[in-house]
């Protein structure tokens, strides 16, 4: 009748002395196996050289065997006598080879020692000057242990293997174990992105900002540029001509609120990566953002970063409105304090990166750290997942006039008429 079996392969190795000690190694495994094989669903195999290679043309002996038999053992017996064997060109013996081989490999490794007598003109002394030197050595996981006859051998092996054979039944349970505890996993990292590119910054990230504080809003000339010159476009440069568009009196106004803004506000940007072996689906993170009560926060859209035309009207950023807590509809909410967002992914595949494009800005008018709290949630983790990003926010105050600010950057270089609020040009 069949049944499955787990297989333990046994390594014979041995110098070509103790023949008659290899033959009862194989027949004690035998003997193992009719008594407890079926029984136990546990098949010991002895392997030799001799029974389990085949030769290879153009390759090393000693290289052949340890590909084909050493590599594919379980356990290794080896067994001395007088002598160590014959050089493979990389160890004193094939034997040694074999043994330093399994041993490297962490595998058990048990060593049997002859003490019969020997007659004096058989042994050869060079041998056994190697075989002493070769008993000082200590492997890691080897049993070493000394017989003075073969029936002495054959009762230590067969205990020693019963010994060998439960340890190695524990690693396989212990090593089963470890393989569920370090099963495929979902893994989602979370870290900022660069703004532009969306390369991975870190979980930290300096941020540098500017606040203007601008004396005098309220006397910014109205804009009327000269006849003939550019006129100032968010999108393009155009001439103007009689009959042509109509100016926007407040562009400077609104760009003195655009450079404000522009300086005073950064965009976030994240980076995911499932670094798992287990692909995500219905990804959601949800992220508090604390830094004080100063911190201000708008969507893209509501931060109103596109530059003002000078060809047509345009609506004056309104500064005071900054801080409203109205952007709940497009994933930006006001909690007390701080603030509250969202990321939403269909799916995450292992080894996979996303970087959203930015969804909002954040500005403060002091250097403060703003951090940000994450509960990842998705169908393959078993609880949230908590990550912690923090912004090292640097802020530079300015005081400057609203003309020197619309010289700093450029917008008072073309030839203009500034006319004060309320007066006509001439």
């Amino acid at each position: 009748m069949t049944y499955s079996a787990r297989v333990f392969r046994i390594l014979i190795a041995s110098p070509s002395d103790v023949t008659d000690e290899r033959d009862i190694a194989v027949k004690t495994i035998q003997e193992w196996n009719d008594l407890n094989s079926a029984e136990r669903q546990i098949v010991l195999l002895p392997l030799r050289w001799e029974t389990h290679s085949a030769p290879e043309y153009g390759r090393r002996p000693q290289e052949v065997i340890n590909r084909q038999v050493v590599d594919h053992s379980d356990l290794l017996v080896g067994i001395f006598w007088t002598r160590i064997g014959s050089p493979t060109g990389v160890a004193d013996s094939g034997t040694l080879e074999e043994i330093e081989r399994v041993a490297l490999q962490g595998k058990p490794v048990m060593l049997y020692f002859s003490q019969a007598r020997q007659e004096p003109d058989r042994i050869d002394l060079d041998q056994l000057r190697q075989l002493r030197e070769f008993k000082d050595k200590t492997f890691p996981k080897a049993l070493v242990e000394h017989y003075s006859t073969q029936i002495d051998f054959r009762d230590k092996l067969a205990k020693q293997i019963e010994i060998q054979l439960r340890s190695l039944l524990a690693a396989e349970v212990e090593g089963t174990t470890d393989a569920l505890a370090a099963r495929p996993i979902t893994d989602i990292q979370l870290a900022f992105g660069d703004p532009e590119t969306g390369a991975i910054v870190g979980a930290e990230m300096p941020v540098r900002s500017t606040f203007y504080d601008v004396t005098d809003l309220d006397s910014i000339p109205d804009y009327i540029p000269a006849t003939g010159t550019k006129k100032k476009s968010s999108n393009s440069t155009r001439y103007t001509f009689l009959g042509g568009d109509t100016d926007n009196k407040d562009y400077y106004r609104e760009m003195v609120q655009y450079i404000k803004r522009v300086q005073f506000f950064r965009p976030v940007r994240f980076w995911l990566k499932n670094t798992g072996a287990v692909g995500a689906r219905d990804v959601y993170v949800d992220i508090r953002i604390e830094g004080g009560p100063q911190l201000a926060a708008s969507t893209m859209s509501g931060a109103r970063l596109v530059a003002p035309s000078a060809s047509s009207g345009g609506h004056i950023l309104n500064w005071g409105t900054l801080s409203t807590r109205d952007d709940s509809s497009a994933g930006l909410d006001a909690r007390g304090s701080a603030w509250s967002t969202y990321l939403e992914l269909s799916a995450l595949q292992p080894q996979r990166e996303v970087s959203p494009p930015p969804q909002f800005v954040l500005g403060l008018e002091t250097s403060a750290k703003v951090t940000f709290t994450a509960r990842i949630y998705a169908d393959t983790l078993p609880e949230p997942v908590t990550r912690t990003l923090t912004l090292d926010w640097v802020v530079e105050r300015k005081t400057s006039s609203a003309l020197n600010l619309l010289r700093e950057y450029g917008e008072l270089s073309e030839p203009a008429v500034l006319v004060p609020p309320g007066q006509v040009a001439n």
